[in-house]
């Protein structure tokens, strides 16, 4: 109890301290201190709080280093999964997912937040009462017992870092978005500088570090999302009224729904509409005349060059004809590539173009499709859930199992305090675009939108593709990964709401990448280097390695996020359906099916994880593109949606290589095995 005390006396202190660092940089951007300070200062203070308490925490001690000597309170471990699970996806994402989508992206909420419910009824309670480090520990003792689980401790490490490096390069994509918007260094740079962020929180304390930041970081977030809301709500509130043409009030939902209707039907959006629908019919065409297209096109562009040189042209316009030619296609196979990539980003420009939650209202999708790829998504987001490895690790590191059911239950209220708020950020979202941003000059427009897309052009473009020096809905192209972050900025808010939006996205990226890279560094130094090659490994051995790991894994991340390799949500949602249709059959079945066998795991793990990866890889269109083809759906089903193709194969692998034979090792031969003098045997609990 008295430890207990001490924890609630600590953050509460450090609530009331960061409540203070918001009313300092409230009290500098009125003292007319520049944006670029305010922006230093709140991404310095959250890092410099977070590498404290990372430093406060070090240690050597195997258990703390792994579970944190398993004495984590059912309440501060609940706010540290919550963390972890609060990701840049959900933070950040998910209410831009829904400003474009809607409907579809409801799936999102539903699909996470139901999947903390079936962990509580499938999992972490059972979990709990085996003394493991990591979800490899649990497959290779129950399947096969530690002499003979080599083979799918390695499947499992496998998936394990499969899982955990893709959605660790979507948060530290994030902390890059953060760091070079608010630090105003380039997105490389941006990269690796929230590197030392997350590496401050887990490399010297391992998962004892990574606990204690992370219940930070879930306070952070909270009290960011909270403060966002109501600023913005204050906002939109005061402004739908005015811009009214008649006096009668009407709500916020009603306000955009009108807002909505009025776009759809605007002649000036359409004709934009229309443009970016002739772009693409226009790059569609060029593709099906390959390879004459290409040819005609690149001895237009030759012979344009010959005559720049030979008619007495100026230097600029020689330039300017080379330029042109060395920016067409090469050969043709590239032009089929670059084309089909034009061709792909307009025809999404057009179903952009459509502020309609009302999926059934877009072209395409009927309501039985719309409501199938929403169960689709949300199934295959709810397994997810339940096989994340940096989740399951959580459930070991509390006292019991009973603190164990109130980890989920504090962190399932946690997440739905932000869940339930991203709904109407999406929608207040909607009403600065349409009234701060949508019919406004383009001569008028804020530096914002340079800012932006000076880390990368793809976050914020505007154009004037209709020549008539009014911005259109359809002329803002708005990544989702950045709408939270830049909505205070369209709204003229104080900037230091910018930067305190930015700071609850950077608590939210870094710790679940700390989270994920404490996963994969146990999977490298514990399952693969204690378990599979030196069994005979020192405690202090054991730790030196977790690091080694830790810091590679870091690095090799932040290299490769440094290429941009694409969306948040899609990469997070990529990792999801990776997880359930790898890991949750095995799972489940290891602790509901008693005649499931190591066979019959290894199928299920392995056709799960290769039918998973190759349809998320044929149905990305930015993959298939590079190899000159098109995307490949099932159904429609989207690579997000795709468990719920791969975890009834998962399923049946389980099922069809248990029936086959090989050795079968009951959940209650588990138990007497592995019992400890801090989990004796109990066999009322099998």
């Amino acid at each position: 109890m008295s430890f207990t005390l001490s924890l609630t006396r600590f953050f509460a202190v450090l609530t009331l301290a960061f409540m203070v660092a918001i009313g300092s940089a409230a009290w500098m951007e009125m003292n007319g201190i520049g944006r670029q300070w305010i922006g230093y200062y709140f991404i310095f203070v959250t890092l410099g709080a977070y590498a404290v308490i990372g430093l406060l925490s070090r240690t050597s001690d195997i258990h703390e280093y792994f579970v944190a000597s398993r004495t984590v309170p059912g309440v501060y471990n609940g706010m540290a999964t919550a963390a972890d699970w609060m990701s840049a996806a959900s933070f950040l994402g998910v209410a831009g997912t829904l400003f474009y989508s809607g409907f579809e992206a409801l799936a999102l909420l539903v699909g996470w937040t139901g999947g903390f419910v079936l962990i509580a009824l499938l999992v972490a309670p059972y979990l709990r009462k085996f003394a493991y480090y990591s979800v490899g520990d649990f497959l290779a003792e129950r399947y096969a017992g530690d002499d003979e689980g080599r083979l799918i401790r390695l499947f499992c490490i496998l998936v394990t870092i499969a899982i955990s490096f893709v959605y660790v390069i979507a948060q530290i994509y994030a902390v890059g978005l953060i760091t070079s918007r608010f630090a105003g260094v380039e997105f490389g740079i941006g990269v690796f500088f929230g590197l030392a962020g997350v590496l401050v929180c887990s490399f010297l304390g391992g998962m004892r570090a990574v606990t204690w930041t992370a219940v930070a970081q879930c306070i952070v977030m909270i009290i960011t999302m909270m403060l966002m809301i109501g600023s913005l709500w204050a906002f939109a509130s005061r402004n739908p009224v005015q811009n009214l043409t008649h006096t009668e009030d009407i709500s916020i939902p009603e306000y955009v729904k009108q807002q909505e209707e009025r776009i759809a039907q605007d002649p000036r959006e359409v004709q934009v509409r229309q443009w970016y629908q002739q772009e693409a019919n226009r790059y569609q065409l060029l593709i099906d005349a390959l390879p004459t297209s290409w040819e005609e096109g690149y001895e237009a562009r030759r012979k344009n060059l010959e005559l720049a040189r030979y008619d007495g042209s100026s230097f600029q316009e020689i330039k300017q004809a080379e330029r042109v030619l060395n920016e067409f296609p090469k050969n043709e196979r590239e032009a089929k590539k670059l084309w089909g990539q034009q061709r792909q980003y307009f025809q999404d420009r057009v179903k952009a173009s459509v502020p309609h939650f009302d999926v059934d209202r877009r072209e395409g999708a009927g309501p039985g499709q719309s409501m199938f790829g929403f169960l689709a998504v949300a199934f295959t987001l709810m397994c997810g859930t339940v096989a994340l490895p940096h989740i399951i690790v959580r459930f070991f590191t509390t006292p019991n199992a009973s603190q164990t059911r109130w980890s989920v239950v504090v962190a399932l209220g946690c997440i739905l305090l932000v869940y339930l708020c991203s709904p109407w950020l999406s929608v207040i979202s909607k009403v600065v675009v349409y009234d701060n941003l949508v019919g406004s000059s383009f001569k008028d427009i804020p530096n914002w939108i340079s800012s932006w897309a000076r880390i990368t052009p793809d976050l914020a473009m505007l154009s004037d593709v209709n020549h008539d020096g009014i911005v259109q809905f359809a002329e803002v192209a708005l990544s989702p990964d950045i709408l939270v972050l830049i909505t205070p900025e369209i709204a003229g808010l104080p900037f230091f709401l910018s930067g305190l939006i930015a700071a609850g996205g950077l608590a939210a990226a870094l710790s679940t990448a700390d989270g994920l890279l404490m996963t994969i560094a146990a999977s490298l130094s514990h399952d693969l280097y204690y378990k599979v090659i030196d069994p005979k490994a020192t405690a202090q051995r054991r730790v030196t390695m977790s690091k080694i790991a830790l810091m590679s894994a870091a690095l090799v991340a932040a290299w490769v996020t440094s290429l941009q390799p694409g969306n948040i949500v899609v990469l997070v949602g990529a990792a999801f359906a990776l997880a359930a249709s790898s890991l949750f059959v095995p799972l489940v079945a290891g602790i509901f099916w008693s005649n499931a066998t190591r066979r019959g795991a290894m199928w299920a793990m392995g056709t799960g994880f290769f039918s998973s990866a190759v349809y998320l890889a044929i149905s990305n269109a930015g993959f298939m593109a590079s190899l000159n083809l098109n995307p490949v759906s099932l159904f429609g089903i989207s690579g997000v949606a795709s468990g719920v193709i791969t975890v009834p194969l998962s399923a049946l692998g389980m099922v069809l290589g248990s029936i086959w034979g090989g050795p079968k090792r009951e959940m209650v031969d588990m138990i007497v095995t592995l019992r400890t003098p801090e989990q004796p045997f109990d066999s009322s609990k099998v």
